[in-house]
């Protein structure tokens, strides 16, 4: 026997042991007893790291109290040794426990002789198990264990050694956006007792990385599990490990992941009024209008709202080159985070002044699910730079002076502008200064312009001012210089105008004194400017009308500089020429002289000219001879010199020359002031160097802004650009243009130098062949020195006239109702550069079918235009149409020749068919609908056809008719016009709003709308609708009473709540004043609300003493109509607003005290005081009147039924002291039941009297007042009192016989008096009426007489505390019986209880009719 004491408290993990188990989640032990075993099911633990196989949990169970490994593992054994594993045993119970085991049956597991085991709360006893091995397999026991409960076992289990992976059952992944990427990790381990190879097996979209690895016993590795997916859904697959011998053994792992569509919602940061960010509509960024050059940020605003990431990427258009886009973007891809925004920053950097420049960036989410295309447009503004006036006039300096004026140039644009004039200021006899410059945005700069002569002749030039981004302006210089001996003529800014007309009119050629005398041959003429034109005599006759004289046209400034009678290029035949004009010496160290360079001067006129040079003493450069005349036609020899003044410097000029007529040379030869010409200005760029060949030129320091792209032009125009170098060092810099360069482009000025800190503009042009891209290479050589080169390239194209049309030139138009219109979208992109103007022209024989808008317009350059092709059918047909589109530059006004145009052609394909509307359902009914309520209802509509239809709604009343016409007073549809997709439904929702009580009736059809005439179609019916409006109908079915009120009878009790009264009036329509409440609503300020209805009546509660059991009266109301109701009873201060105290009023009246008496000691009460009654259900509502003041008391009520009737009922009660006598007359006035006249027999009717004191009363009918009546009549007894006199107990009703007995049709009155003994009496005016049964028939509607009462007899009223049962009736009328014979009726008595038994006995109460008359 082993026994194990609670010696001290023991601690030890639960997992200790030097034994290994299984990380199985399977339950190994079993029991035999009959009672629960408990057993905890454990899971792998999820590990991060990687453990020996010592370190494993152990799986472990509680089986009735006793804490006991699940099962026991031997690993790593040896043939033929023993191993030990210890089975430990912990009592978790609070009593000690009593054990047995049983040794395992193999002979391979054994332990120590069995023994009865006794463990002490809390105590831990270690049972040793040893295995012996005998052969190399896997073996496998149990040790059985027995308590009083059952018996229960541990799995004994020795393994070999064996391959083994485990990993986690089931995997997780965060939800990821498509074409986003999500990754986790997981933990491999390997449990086994061998090294293991593995190698991962994974469906896409996951990847599992390492795909293969190695792992030694009982450590793991970290598993990366990456997410790709390319469709939103929930993607779950099972991964596969594979490993072991022969890699048979797999480990797997469920892995399962959500792919969503990322979505983001671009909007514009800082929105602008051009900018345009409408949900559904193309969003625009407009830049507005930037200076060429600068750069402008705009931004816009990424939002995620989703849950997921949001990948994106920004694409831009292809269409154009990569070096030729205005637009860029800060990011080209990025994530936004769930909710989060993200700012972009687009930026527009024009390059070429005056464009347009729209460009398309597409905001692409992951996967490319969706996009958002943002259009971009810019205006690049350049300089506008002017001068104050055009040409400066010096008019005549004398030789040896000089004459000077200023005039301003202005740079009327914000955009930074950099000028220049194309002129050698220390080589002319003009000078300008400054001679170049920089204006700032809006500024305004003087500029001193002085004349300084060598030569006593006329002189003029027109220098060019050459403006960075802007085409180049034109300043007219001119001068006369006079000398003692030479006088020529005075040079005037109107000769300058006829000698442009003259040229024009090819009359320049030709000398003044040949003009003059042509002019008086009358060989010429003046026009009414005074310029020379031929005579119209000498034109042909055909001519004569149609031709006029020719005019100097409008050259543009870009031509006009380009084409200036150099490199054989003019607009007019040059009258003087010069060649070469551009000369290079080269290097001319020295010491000898260099030769000089020829010239060749060729005069193109057929006058004599006198040329004659501009030098300056100090210039290295001069021409010989200096002066020299050339005949007419003739040429003349010239030689340019260079003589460098010093060594190692840099050299370059622009030599000025001025030729003449030699007639103009003396103003005494000019006869008509019209012929004189201005002079020729000839120029010469010279250039050299005197560096010897082994020295280094200097440096130059500069920077070049040059373009990269040509302006767009249209075939066989030429296109200009300029450039700009600034000399940032501080030495001269000559360039030139090198040979070398690409002949296709014009440099201007070709060659120059330029002061430290100076700028020089160029200006490019060239001839754009062939719509693909040229590229165009030339150099500029500075300083002389071969290595000092700099190669600039551009690329220029003509621009196609052509558009890129979508849909493959061809639309089609869905099916469309014959009258109606249908449209289609057409794109078109516009891939050049120029903008195009477009026009479709659609056939006279198809306008009426077919339109387009817009149909003309202009597409600028990389912009994308929707147009909208509308087809509207005429018949039921196919239809084909072919139209074209013709496209042409949008050219500017000046450009008068013909236009070149491209044509395009469409081919447009529709079919006209026609289609009807139907409805479900055809007969819609509301049903029953309270009046002055809304309910709606909806109405289906079909369109089963193949086109879309225009409909409109027409609403009909059919009925009432005595109501308002208007069929929308009552029905409401919530539009009356739609349109239909073909095979589609619509809903109409109805709103039913009846304002009277009646029965409506209307018809819904419809008509087909035509877009083209805005006319309707035939009206065809669509569906029919009803309902009945009704008001709330509520009624009294019956009436009890209880407590102090049980002695009064129903008939009475009926009488005294004037429940006829008041269904009579529950069965008539509401008035409007009735209805300004529809439903109970606190809206009074005063304590007394005010009183919306003409209606009122009393409910009297009757009388009793004081401290007397309260007066119950139950009431039984039925909903006797067809709608569902709500009523509710409202005191005074259920319709009262609830103020502050500060508000209410100070002072009330005494019916406002008495009210509020009545309400705050609850006198009166309902239960319940409002409620909901269905069709036909009924409800019992107690009324209940408590006796605590002594007195009469009132209270007014309103009976509200909702959308119904109000009525005021008043409230009455009365308490009466006790000991004191009390009877209560309901009324001054009884009415008998009509009576027929010769009855033999008439019947006997009752008046009753109630006591509500507390002690009986004696009340006696004064029957003197009788007798006075039976004289006035024949001495017949019209009344008669049975009983006159009679005793009333406390609380009861007694019931006084009378007999009305008529001989005459008509009505009888009488006035009796009443003495109640010891107390009051009362006159009661009694009427009966007779009538003749044989003139009125079975039409009297009393024929039938009943003495007891004729209100309603059905009644399920179920008293307080017997709710299980109710009589069928609440009375029985017998009616009238024969004397001495027997009538009976039927009663039942209904127990509606399932469970309850109920035991009744009947109380027949005896009937006390007083003391009969004697």
């Amino acid at each position: 026997m082993l026994i194990r004491a609670n010696s001290g408290h023991t601690m030890r993990p639960r997992d200790s042991g030097d034994y290994t188990v299984n990380d199985g989640s399977f339950l190994s032990a079993s029991t035999l007893a009959s009672s629960g075993v408990t057993s905890q099911l454990t899971s792998p633990p999820d590990r991060k790291i990687c453990t020996t196989k010592k370190q494993s949990d152990v799986k472990k169970r509680v089986v009735w109290g006793i804490e006991v490994a699940k099962e026991l593992q031997w690993k790593g054994w040896e043939l033929g040794k023993e191993t030990t594993r210890n089975l430990v045993l912990k009592n978790l119970s609070l009593k000690i426990q009593k054990i047995k085991y049983r040794p395992p049956k193999t002979k391979f597991f054994f332990t120590i002789i069995p023994q009865p085991i006794f463990l002490s709360p809390g105590i831990t006893l270690a049972l040793p198990i040893i295995f012996r091995p005998l052969e190399e397999k896997e073996y496998t026991d149990q040790l059985w264990l027995e308590k009083e409960e059952g018996v229960f076992c541990v799995s004994l289990k020795a393994t070999l050694p064996c391959h083994k992976l485990v990993c986690p059952t089931s995997l997780q992944l965060p939800i990821c956006a498509i074409g986003d990427t999500v990754e986790t990790w997981f933990c491999l381990n390997n449990v086994g007792d061998l090294p293991t190879f593995f190698t991962w097996e994974v469906p896409n979209p996951f990847q599992i990385l390492p795909s293969t690895g190695f792992l030694e016993p009982g450590l793991g590795c970290r598993i990366k599990v990456t997410f790709e997916p390319l469709i939103a859904a929930i993607h779950e697959v099972e991964a596969l490990c594979w490993y072991g011998k022969g890699t048979k053994q797999k480990s797997s792992i469920q892995i399962q992941a959500a792919a969503k569509c990322a979505q983001l919602l671009v909007s514009i940061k800082h929105k602008q009024s051009e900018d345009q960010d409408a949900e559904g509509f193309q969003k625009v960024l407009h830049f507005g209008s930037v200076s060429v050059g600068c750069t402008m940020e705009r931004q816009i605003r990424l939002y995620n709202p989703s849950m997921v990431n949001a990948p994106f990427k920004i694409e831009m258009s292809e269409d154009m080159l990569t070096k030729d886009h205005a637009f860029s973007c800060s990011v080209g891809q990025g994530i936004v985070p769930p909710g989060e925004k993200k700012c972009l920053s687009v930026f527009f950097h024009p390059k070429t002044s005056g464009s347009r420049a729209i460009d398309y960036f597409s905001i692409v989410s992951s996967g490319c699910a969706s996009q958002t295309v943002l259009q971009v447009i810019g205006l690049c503004k350049g300089p506008d730079v002017c001068l104050q006036h055009y040409c400066v006039n010096f008019s005549w300096v004398q030789l040896g002076e000089h004459s000077e004026q200023t005039l301003w140039i202005e740079n009327q644009s914000d955009c930074l502008a950099h000028f220049q004039f194309d002129i050698d200021c220390q080589e002319s006899v003009f000078s300008i200064r400054p001679t170049f410059g920089s204006l700032a945005g809006k500024t305004r700069m003087t500029l001193h312009c002085a004349y300084q002569p060598t030569h006593p002749i006329i002189c003029f030039r027109r220098v060019a001012c050459l403006i960075h981004h802007q085409d180049p302006l034109f300043l007219d210089l001119i001068g006369t210089c006079h000398s003692d001996n030479t006088k020529p003529a005075i040079l005037k800014p109107q000769h300058l105008t006829w000698y442009r007309t003259h040229l024009a009119r090819g009359l320049t050629l030709y000398p003044p004194d040949i003009l003059a005398a042509m002019l008086k041959e009358k060989r010429l003429e003046q026009d009414e400017n005074g310029a020379l034109m031929l005579p119209t005599a000498s034109l042909p006759v055909q001519d004569l009308e149609d031709l006029p004289a020719p005019k100097y046209p409008q050259i543009p400034p870009m031509m006009e500089y380009f084409f200036d009678g150099t490199r054989d290029l003019a607009i007019f035949p040059p009258a003087v020429s010069l060649e070469p004009f551009d000369v290079d010496f080269g290097a001319c160290p020295g010491p000898k002289t260099p030769n000089p360079i020829p010239l060749c001067l060729r005069n193109h006129t057929k006058g004599k000219i006198t040329v004659v040079w501009t030098r300056r003493s100090d210039c290295p450069f001069w021409v010989t001879p200096e002066t020299s005349d050339v005949p007419p036609l003739k040429s003349i020899a010239l030689r340019l010199h260079f003589q460098p003044a010093s060594p190692n410097c840099l050299y370059a000029v622009e030599l000025e020359a001025f030729a003449l007529y030699k007639v103009l040379q003396s103003y005494s030869n000019i006869e008509e002031d019209c012929t004189v010409a201005p002079s020729w200005c000839l120029k010469v760029r010279a250039r050299g160097h005197s560096y010897y060949a082994a020295l280094e030129h200097h440096i130059p320091q500069y920077s070049l802004d040059a373009p990269k792209m040509f302006p767009a032009v249209s075939s066989g125009e030429p296109s200009y650009r300029s450039l700009l170098l600034v000399n940032e060092g501080p030495m001269l810099l000559t360039f030139s243009q090198a040979p070398n360069s690409s002949s296709d482009i014009t440099l201007r000025p070709s060659s120059g130098l330029v002061a430290p800190g100076a700028h020089q503009v160029f200006l490019i042009s060239t001839y754009p062949k062939g719509t693909s891209w040229k590229q165009h290479i030339f150099y500029l050589q500075f300083n002389f020195y071969p290595q000092y080169l700099k190669e600039v390239s551009m690329q220029s194209r003509e621009e196609p006239l052509q558009l890129k049309l979508d849909t493959h030139k061809c639309i089609f138009f869905k099916p469309t109702w014959v009258g109606c219109s249908s449209t289609s979208d057409f794109t078109f992109h516009n891939p050049s550069r120029l903008p195009l103007e477009f026009e479709w022209r659609v056939s006279q024989q198809h306008q009426k079918m077919l339109a387009v808008q817009p149909s003309k317009g202009i597409i600028h350059p990389n912009e994308s235009l929707t147009l909208t092709w509308i087809f509207s059918p005429l018949e039921e047909t196919k239809y084909l149409f072919r139209v074209g589109m013709w496209v042409w530059e949008a050219r500017q006004s000046q450009k008068t020749h013909s236009r070149a145009t491209t044509h395009y052609w469409i081919r447009l394909v529709g079919m006209g068919v026609t289609g009807c509307l139907s409805a479900k359902p055809k007969e819609l009914d509301f049903g029953n609908v309270l009046v002055n309520s809304r309910e709606v209802k909806s109405l289906v509509l079909l369109n089963d056809g193949n086109c879309t239809l225009y409909y409109r709604l027409v609403l009909e009343q059919q009925g009432p008719k005595d109501f308002n016409n208007d069929p929308c007073a009552a029905l409401e549809l919530n539009r009356l016009e739609g349109t239909m997709p073909p095979h589609s439904q619509d809903t109409i929702y109805l709103t039913a709003c009846p304002k009277n009580r009646s029965q409506y009736s209307w018809t819904i059809s419809y008509c087909l709308l035509s877009h083209r005439d805005s006319v309707a179609g035939k009206t065809q019916k669509l569906c029919h609708v009803s309902l009945v409006a009704v008001y709330p109908l509520l009624s009294i079915l019956d009436i009890c009473s209880m407590g102090s009120a049980e002695g009064i009878t129903r008939k009475h009790l009926w009488h005294l709540f004037s429940l006829d009264t008041l269904n009579s009036y529950l069965s008539r329509d509401p008035t409007l004043t009735e209805l300004t409440y529809k439903v109970p609503t606190r809206h009074s300020l005063s304590p007394t609300p005010p009183v919306f209805t003409p209606l009122k009546l009393d409910f009297n509660f009757g009388a009793a003493p004081l401290d007397a059991p309260p007066s119950v009266v139950l009431l039984v109301l039925k909903n006797s109509g067809l709608v569902s109701l709500d009523w509710a009873f409202l005191f005074p201060s259920d319709q009262q607003l609830d103020l502050d105290v500060w508000v209410e009023q100070a002072e009330l009246s005494c019916t406002e005290l008495h009210q509020m008496r009545a309400e705050d000691n609850c006198l009166f009460s309902i239960n319940p005081k409002a409620g909901t009654l269905s069709p036909g259900q009924e409800q019992m509502v107690e009324f209940k009147y408590s006796h605590l003041f002594i007195g009469t008391d009132r209270l007014s009520v309103l009976f509200k039924v909702s959308h119904g009737r109000e009525i005021l009922l008043h409230f009455i009660g009365v308490t009466v002291r006790l000991e004191q006598k009390y009877v209560h007359f309901t009324s001054t006035s009884h009415q008998f039941i009509p009576v027929p006249i010769g009855d033999t027999l008439p019947p006997r009717q009752i008046y009753e009297l109630y006591n509500g004191g507390s002690v009986p009363v004696t009340y006696e009918v004064q029957v003197s007042v009788l007798s006075q009546a039976q004289e006035k009549n024949f001495d017949h007894p019209i009344f008669c009192c049975l009983n006159p006199r009679g005793e009333i107990q406390p609380g009861t009703t007694a019931r006084i016989l009378w007999i009305f007995s008529p001989i005459e049709a008509k009505t009888y009155t009488v006035d009796v008096p009443i003495h109640i003994l010891g107390w009051n009496s009362a006159v009661i005016c009694f009427q009966g009426v007779g009538y003749d049964p044989y003139i009125m028939g079975d039409t009297a509607p009393f024929h039938n007489i009943s003495s007891w009462d004729n209100s309603s007899i059905y009644s399920r009223l179920m008293v307080p505390g017997q709710q299980n049962v109710f009589l069928s009736q609440s009375h029985i009328s017998l009616g009238n019986i024969p004397v001495q014979a027997k009538c009976s009726r039927l009663l039942f008595l209904n127990n509606i209880s399932k469970s309850e038994t109920v035991v009744f006995t009947w109380q027949p109460r005896s009937l006390d009719f007083g003391e009969d008359c004697p």
